[in-house]
């Protein structure tokens, strides 16, 4: 008698955050069924943890309207290629974030008759409401990581898995907040050594083109105010990005870093930041910083007529109000950044009041275990594993 085939889950992300949610979920999924197949769109974090890549995700990692149109094409070629993939004896398919291309995912698993548990929720609460009932049709349980997001979803008719954010499996308890805090006043209250600015350009190649000449001529503005004292800047490569593009693109001194940002941030006295995940992150490590952000011209007029938040930076949605600056558009110049970066360094009740909020943040978003919770939820979901192979 032949053993029974091994159950089947595919992940699917589209960019860097994703792909290292991706590849916590798959060793937590193994972790509970050794035996488990996981296949996955996907990029390094993911192929290290030994699930199968059918399709990088470098292929697909596009956002903004001009920039999906160039990529229209290729994102089909893509599309066909997953959908006969997820037609082909998956038992659970497990998309995270990267609502445009997973959300045709999901309808082709459903058409499939292949059940959807759709992980870090799409952003309806920023904009395109009217998009829920399309999505409600093509998931059967949606796990949420923002405190707001589990009674919005809720009252959409969603089923909802809450799972806390995980960023906070990195900056929880075990993290070393207020140690890291203290060590970072004493540098910025000392002034003597060089003070250590991070930039964090993004990991999307629109991100990459817009930012980083800016970051470029912020850096020499903030060098040329702070004549009197040693500045080091450390430019983050985000994992799945080449050293070589960010290196052609920032052409000023300093140190380019492809280190974790857990690792990367404690170093840090203060920082510009990329809005997204990475935003949160910098603010759950407690590191005063500024909020930058440039797109395409198109995809920034769209995104004024679309977006209904008032905000964009993850930190500031979360506790509801501008803890933290935002700088868009044109208002992402070099000069200004400059300044507003450098006003931290004055303004030490600024600071103390920045700190109090981040500890509310830490709160807010809950406690670690995100995707040792979400594993729990999508094992139970799974089909019967299959009979004997062989067998009908």
């Amino acid at each position: 008698m032949g053993r029974a085939a091994p159950r089947h889950v595919f992940i699917s992300c589209g960019e860097a955050s994703g792909d290292r949610y991706g590849a916590r979920l798959a060793a937590a999924l193994r972790r509970r069924e050794p035996s488990l197949r996981i296949t996955a769109l996907g990029g390094d974090e993911l192929a290290a943890t030994g699930v199968e890549l059918v399709a990088r995700m470098d292929d697909v990692a596009v956002m903004g309207v001009g920039e999906v149109l160039r990529a229209l094409p290729a994102l089909a070629k893509a599309r066909r290629r997953l959908s006969r993939h997820l037609a082909a004896g998956i038992d659970l398919f497990l998309p995270i974030d990267f609502p445009g291309f997973n959300g045709q995912l999901a309808g082709a698993a459903r058409r499939s008759g292949v059940p959807v548990f759709w992980l870090v929720a799409p952003q309806l609460w920023a904009w395109g409401r009217w998009r829920a009932a399309a999505y409600r049709r093509r998931i059967d349980r949606l796990g949420t990581i923002l405190p707001f997001e589990t009674r919005f979803f809720r009252e959409l008719g969603f089923a909802v898995e809450p799972l806390g954010h995980p960023l906070l499996d990195d900056y929880g308890a075990s993290y070393g907040f207020e140690a890291s805090l203290r060590r970072r006043e004493e540098r910025l209250n000392r002034r003597e050594g060089p003070l250590v600015i991070g930039l964090l350009p993004g990991s999307r190649r629109q991100e990459l083109e817009s930012l980083l000449p800016v970051l470029k001529v912020t850096s020499q503005a903030i060098t040329g105010h702070l004549s009197g004292r040693e500045v080091a800047f450390v430019v983050s490569v985000a994992p799945g990005v080449a050293r070589e593009r960010v290196e052609s693109r920032f052409t000023a001194a300093a140190e380019f870093s492809s280190e974790p940002l857990v690792k990367l941030l404690p170093r840090l006295d203060l920082a510009l930041v990329c809005s997204g995940t990475a935003s949160l992150e910098v603010a759950l490590a407690g590191v005063p910083h500024e909020i930058v952000y440039r797109t395409g011209a198109l995809t920034a007029f769209v995104g004024r007529r679309l977006v209904r938040t008032p905000h964009i930076g993850l930190a500031n949605l979360v506790l509801g109000r501008e803890v933290v600056r935002e700088h868009l558009q044109q208002d992402a110049s070099p000069l200004p950044l400059a300044r507003e970066l450098l006003s931290w360094l004055a303004r030490p009740a600024d600071r103390g009041a920045y700190y109090g909020e981040v500890r509310r943040l830490r709160q807010l978003c809950g406690e670690p275990g995100a995707w040792e919770r979400a594993a729990d939820a999508a094992l139970a979901m799974l089909r019967p594993a299959a009979g004997p192979a062989g067998k009908s």
